[in-house]
């Protein structure tokens, strides 16, 4: 599977989410082979607002990034995220 396949499975993923997850939702676990551009990250996350805080796990290093660090910062202090860690 290609990276920009990644990418798009990711993303349709994340418009599910917002359009069908019930309101008890309150983690999300990304491992294998998905993966999120900082954009589709971004307009999920704002997507979410207004719903409980997420804690969101992943297991790729490229969340741990300068871009996604300062993206996860502004959300969890507007309450939009409660926690996001990489898991091995």
């Amino acid at each position: 599977m290609s990276n920009e396949d990644k990418f798009s499975d990711g993303e349709e993923l994340l418009k599910i989410l917002i359009r069908s997850a019930p309101n008890n939702l309150r983690e999300i676990r990304f491992f294998d082979n998905f993966k999120i551009s900082l954009e589709i990250l971004g307009s999920f996350l704002e997507g979410w607002r207004g719903r409980p805080s997420l804690s969101i796990l992943t297991s790729d290093p490229v969340y741990e990034g300068e871009n996604y660090i300062n993206l996860v910062k502004k959300y969890k202090d507007d309450g939009v995220i409660k926690d996001f860690r990489r898991e091995i």
